[in-house]
């Protein structure tokens, strides 16, 4: 039963929510199948065993094959429907939208009307104004307009409120989608038919729409993604630096993203202006919470943020994010990733020391990043002239190309720097010459980590 969904769905529920469901369980109006609970208590008790044998379950419960059958159907269906309804339950407008139909179809039309104006004032109150709001609005209009219809007085609704929720509602859908398939498309290289997309875009060209901050970002999202535009970037960083507090978690993570991604290609261009950009999105990301996944800052953001702030010479900010932020990193990777960018960190600030102190602390995880950690402790070698030490570290670089798997551009971008590095090394202070050549050299290799850190050394 290792791969039976029952048996997956309960090991992953949490205890508090395991309990819930024995409380489930024992409603006749959730389960009519006395044998259902019986089957739960049995299995319930082999679930931390690595596979449950049905077989066992089956002789235990005394029963036949044909029953035993049916009591796991029937226990997976209320199982399903357990957690099913565990999260209609934390959608509130969600259930309050079937309680004004319910009424609706029971032709209540007090107690409809007055849940109505309860959900209206609900939804109302509510500080986030993202696709779910959107969608929530154009149903209660809906039902405002079916209980109208109901009661005859149709003629006095105002259906153009019901047209434009429609309207605002499906746009903001559409357009998630639609950046949704620009990315996936600059990564799969797969063209994608954007159906509508096309239309809602001219649509909304001086539209009245754009004055909604959702809205209004995923289209400059979509105008800047496809079309590169800086004022379109511009126009999403003002959105969101002005409203993504009041967008949802998931909708504020995806416009950042969006926003870095475009940063990011600007700088991969050489516009060097973008590094300002992305630093103030990663700051203002960071204070909405844009940057974590269920409050998890993954490292690689963590190695980002560090890198554009020693970038721009940002390091009393850096100091305080690096120590701040080090407990929002996944558990297994928390260590390594705070001594590397600490070392990082105090590397730009002149303390070398201290930067070797975090160097040496632990060898890393990730294979590049072990390299870059590496490159740094030759240059604090370089610099304090402990030329023993230098060459141990070059050598070590050198077994580490080899005998890890490291990908062909990165493998060829650190045996230039150990070559490099060693020829600074073994180069005449005064031989004006070699010193051009090796210059020249340097500045012809087309990826190279270290460029100027070796040409400051020249």
């Amino acid at each position: 039963m290792k791969n039976s969904a029952l048996v997956q769905i309960l090991q992953n529920l949490p205890p508090i929510r395991q309990k819930a469901f024995e409380k489930y369980l024992q409603s006749p109006f959730h389960v009519t199948h006395e044998g259902v609970g019986k089957l739960y208590t049995e299995l319930k008790k082999h679930l931390h065993e690595p596979e449950i044998q049905a077989e066992t379950l089956r002789k235990a419960l005394k029963t036949e094959q044909k029953q035993f059958y049916h009591w796991t159907n029937y226990l997976l269906n209320a199982l399903e429907d357990f957690i099913a309804l565990e999260e209609w339950q934390l959608q509130n407008h969600e259930r309050e939208l079937y309680t004004i139909g319910a009424l609706r179809r029971l032709r209540l039309q007090q107690p409809a009307a007055a849940m109505l104006r309860y959900a209206r004032k609900r939804l109302g109150q509510s500080p986030v104004r993202g696709l779910q709001y959107y969608t929530a609005e154009y149903r209660l209009q809906t039902e405002d307009f079916l209980g109208s219809t109901q009661q005859g007085r149709t003629k006095a609704f105002k259906l153009q409120a019901l047209t434009d929720a429609q309207d605002l509602a499906f746009m903001v859908d559409k357009l998630r989608i639609g950046c949704l398939l620009l990315s996936h498309q600059a990564v799969a290289q797969q063209d994608y038919d954007a159906g509508l997309l096309p239309f809602v875009l001219r649509f909304l060209e001086n539209s009245k729409f754009l004055e909604v901050p959702l809205l209004a970002a995923y289209y400059y999202a979509y105008q800047a993604a496809s079309g590169g535009k800086t004022e379109d970037f511009l126009a999403l960083k003002t959105a969101l630096q002005n409203h993504a507090g009041q967008f949802a978690a998931n909708e504020t993570h995806d416009l950042y993203l969006l926003a870095i991604n475009f940063c990011i290609r600007r700088i991969n261009r050489g516009d060097a202006v973008f590094f300002r950009e992305i630093f103030e999105l990663y700051q203002s990301g960071l204070e909405y919470g844009a940057l974590m996944d269920e409050g998890v800052l993954s490292r690689w953001t963590y190695n980002n943020i560090t890198a554009t702030a020693l970038r721009l010479r940002e390091l009393t900010w850096l100091e305080h994010f690096l120590r701040r932020y080090a407990d929002y990193l996944p558990e297994e990777h928390r260590e390594g990733a705070f001594q590397y960018n600490m070392a990082r960190y105090h590397y730009e600030s002149g303390n070398r020391r201290a930067a070797m102190q975090h160097l040496l602390h632990r060898e890393h995880d990730d294979v590049l990043q072990n390299l870059s950690a590496k490159v740094i402790l030759c240059k604090i070698y370089f610099e304090e002239q402990e030329l023993d030490a230098l060459e141990n570290q070059l050598d070590s670089i050198q077994i580490y190309l080899r005998r890890k798997k490291v990908i062909g551009y990165h493998r060829d971008n650190y045996n230039a720097t150990v070559r490099c590095m060693r020829k600074l090394l073994s180069i005449n202070p005064l031989d004006n010459a070699a010193k051009n050549k090796l210059r020249a050299e340097i500045e012809a290799m087309p990826l190279l980590p270290e460029r100027e850190w070796m040409l400051g050394k020249l």
